[in-house]
């Protein structure tokens, strides 16, 4: 019986301490990509948050998201192509993307001759079943209509460099931080396609799981998106010491460490990390991927969805069911002292200030009623006996007390210093000398103070009314307290001959602190704390930082002042705007010459002279910097005809349509000028002859779809010529190269024709 008993108490005490399981399914290999994921799960994050995760092998053969739909506790790593799978009904919810550009390219050997996407037919194309269907690889597709895309042959992915390499398949998707790096090692040139230079983002590397999971288990979600993002920042922050840990544990690829580290940077540069937005999801970009697959005839479903229902809302607050229970069964109040205005002060009967204001907030969003107590004397009242007792408390380091904890910081409250009025603005307190300055003593920062000035005399008061006091008495400079305090105390005093001076540049924190058996309520508040949004917490600090006038005015000597400075300002203004308005006729005509010179008079963009200037200089930045430049000379075709049969009116307005279309899509880094007649040049900075490729299938697919007034049955075609500079080149052979590139289509056009 005995026994019996204790086996139902270990097994009792060992479910209430298990780890949650959680399934996660990478969408390729063991590499960099997933390195978030091994550090949370080697680092102990999971664990931190009560996680037993499970990473699966990448299988082909396993339906990512058929496996997330359908079990529970399941999460998985896709690409944009999700969007495509919620249109077919799966829901699925996206968590955190990880990359915010998309890594993923189509690369082929330099010697295939695969230089453009008009290239790709009948070509053998190794991919994954998801990677078919991103919006990445579709847009890469999709630059060129005239293609039949029907004629590619799809091969099963191996994984593999050397089935590239070793003529197995003319292309193969893969990521711009892997294989890219292994090709150059070994000396062997290649192509690539990607959406870099299309000006299109889509997101990859998306943690997704069923909406299922998220109905069900949303503190689940919440925890596991909070352990990988956490894996990684520290992924991220630590790329040698991870690339080190796949390169022992997680290497199935057998990946040189040299690789990893690679790709650990690559990846980083496009999960914007540096830049704050780790994982973020926007809802503008989804719409834009969802509009893309439409637009595109890639979604042929005629289902339709909120954009909304498909990420996770992480500014919801979400309890699990111990922390639930725990508010149901307790209660919570907040002590408040009267008389420390704007913090907590009583107007009539009842308590007003910050630490109410900010105790309200957080009761809203708990959707739990909280008490407050007054404390009298020092003493508790215990109004409240069986109640979780809180107060506020204000340091610049995180507070250390013995049996004591505390929350996260609430607000940051500003120092600064008052002084006299005759005093001037204190522009830098160090430059101050054996100067004596108050401080308030229960701000306990006299030694940080000093540490900061040391050639500063600082002495504690206990009161702000002592301190001003020695103020007036000139037996201090100045007083240093927190703004709120100091405006409050000023104005509510009346002292006239008191002012506000400077800031410190130093924050006061405001903190929750609690006794130390109540670490889950703190737990709890901490959670609260961090889904508070600035405007909130400005909100409440600006409510209590109205400045205050002095009711007792001189209205007579008020007006003898300022009548005759008003008459000054208004003669300044009067002669500002004169001289405003001839500032701004000469920069007009400046603005209008400058147009003149270098501007084509007809279609607005640059001249001969101007677009010949600019890439003189590109040329230059190319060769110093070794980075490519490319240009693309082009005219149109059968352009005579057109001035011959509908006037001269009809080709200008030809060439101010073909300007405009070019314009509106080509990079604003990019230079276009009309070269003279019907022939135009675009310089290219920073592009290379593949992308130059892509970029003229797209303008040609643009130029096609231009109408016209004088006849809305004409259709034009331009022929396009483009080279790229190579290290020596002068402008003159550049040109030449482009010309004769263009004269060599323009000769294969005539022949169609």
């Amino acid at each position: 019986m005995f026994i019996r008993k204790l086996l139902l108490i270990l097994i009792i005490y060992s479910n209430l301490f298990a780890k949650e399981k959680i399934t996660l399914y990478p969408d390729w290999l063991d590499q960099f990509q997933f390195a978030g994921y091994y550090i949370a799960k080697e680092k102990g994050f999971y664990d931190d948050f009560g996680l037993d995760v499970e990473i699966k092998p990448f299988n082909q053969n396993v339906n990512i998201v058929d496996e997330v739909i359908n079990n529970d506790a399941t999460y998985g790593i896709g690409k944009s192509s999700l969007i495509l799978e919620k249109y077919n009904d799966k829901n699925v919810v996206f968590i955190s993307s990880i990359f915010q550009e998309s890594p993923l390219i189509l690369i082929s050997l330099k010697n295939k001759n695969i230089n453009s996407v008009s290239d790709l037919e009948n070509k053998r194309v190794m991919i994954t079943n998801d990677a078919i269907e991103s919006a990445t690889i579709k847009s890469i597709l999709n630059s060129d209509k005239n293609i039949d895309m029907s004629t590619l042959k799809i091969l099963p992915h191996s994984g593999k460099i050397d089935d590239l390499i070793n003529n197995k398949t003319d292309l193969m998707a893969c990521y711009l931080s892997n294989e890219p790096y292994t090709l150059s090692k070994n000396g062997i040139d290649f192509n690539y396609f990607s959406t870099n230079y299309l000006n299109l983002n889509f997101y990859e590397g998306i943690i997704f799981t069923s909406q299922n999971e998220v109905l069900t288990n949303p503190y689940r979600v919440q925890s596991f998106d909070k352990a990988s993002l956490m894996g990684w920042e520290y992924a991220f922050s630590n790329i040698k010491e991870t690339a080190k840990l796949i390169f022992e544990k997680y290497n199935s690829q057998n990946k040189s460490l040299d690789e990893l580290i690679y790709e650990g940077n690559v990846l980083k540069d496009l999960s914007k990390f540096d830049l704050g937005i780790l994982g973020n999801i926007n809802i503008d970009r989804i719409e834009d991927i969802k509009k893309f697959y439409t637009y595109s005839g890639i979604n042929k479903s005629i289902n339709t969805f909120n954009s909304n229902s498909i990420i996770f809302n992480k500014e919801y607050l979400i309890l699990n069911g111990s922390q639930k229970d725990y508010l149901d069964k307790n209660q919570f109040t907040l002590l408040l002292k009267d008389s420390n205005p704007p913090f907590s002060f009583k107007s009539t009967t009842e308590f007003k200030g910050f630490e109410i204001d900010f105790w309200h907030l957080l009761s809203d969003k708990l959707s739990k009623p909280f008490n407050t107590e007054e404390v009298l004397n020092g003493n508790i009242s215990y109004i409240f006996s069986n109640s979780v007792k809180v107060n506020f408390v204000y340091s610049y380091d995180y507070p250390n007390k013995k049996d004591k904890i505390y929350t996260k910081p609430i607000a940051k409250i500003p120092l600064v210093i008052a002084t006299k009025v005759d005093k001037n603005f204190i522009n830098d307190l160090s430059t101050f000398e054996k100067t004596k300055i108050g401080i308030l003593s229960s701000l306990n920062m006299k030694g940080k103070l000093l540490s900061l000035y040391p050639k500063i005399e600082f002495i504690e008061f206990e009161t702000d009314d002592l301190a001003f006091k020695a103020l007036q008495k000139n037996e201090i400079y100045g007083y240093v307290n927190n703004i709120y305090s100091l405006n409050s105390s000023i104005n509510k005093n009346n002292y006239k001959d008191l002012k506000i001076n400077s800031s410190l540049d130093i924050n006061l924190n405001s903190y929750i602190e609690l006794s130390m058996k109540d670490r889950q309520f703190k737990d709890i508040l901490d959670l609260v704390i961090s889904k508070l949004k600035k405007d909130e917490i400005d909100n409440i600090l600006n409510s209590y930082s109205q400045i205050y006038f002095n009711e007792n005015l001189n209205y007579q000597q008020f007006l003898k002042i300022v009548i005759p400075l008003l008459i000054i300002i208004a003669l300044i203004l009067y002669l500002n705007y004169k001289l405003y308005k001839e500032i701004k006729l000469r920069k007009g005509i400046q603005k209008e010459l400058l147009t003149l010179a270098t501007n084509d008079t007809l279609t607005n963009i640059f001249n001969r002279r101007k677009i010949e200037e600019i890439c003189e200089h590109e040329i230059k930045l190319a060769s110093r910097y070794k980075t490519p430049f490319s240009i693309i000379f082009f005219d149109l075709n059968d352009f005579k005809p057109i001035n011959d049969n509908f006037g001269h009116h009809a080709g200008d307005e030809v060439l101010i349509k073909v300007a405009n279309t070019i314009s509106k899509h080509i990079r604003s880094s990019d230079s276009f000028g009309r070269w003279g007649g019907d022939e135009f040049l675009i310089a290219l900075p920073q592009t290379n002859i593949n992308q130059t490729l892509s970029l003229i299938n797209i303008l040609q697919t643009h130029i096609s779809n231009i109408s016209f007034d004088f006849n809305k049955n004409l259709k034009i075609s331009c022929s396009f010529g483009c080279y790229e500079y190579k290290n020596g080149d002068t402008l003159d052979y550049v040109l030449k190269k482009a010309d004769e590139s263009m004269y060599d289509v323009k000769i294969k056009y005539k022949k169609k024709v």
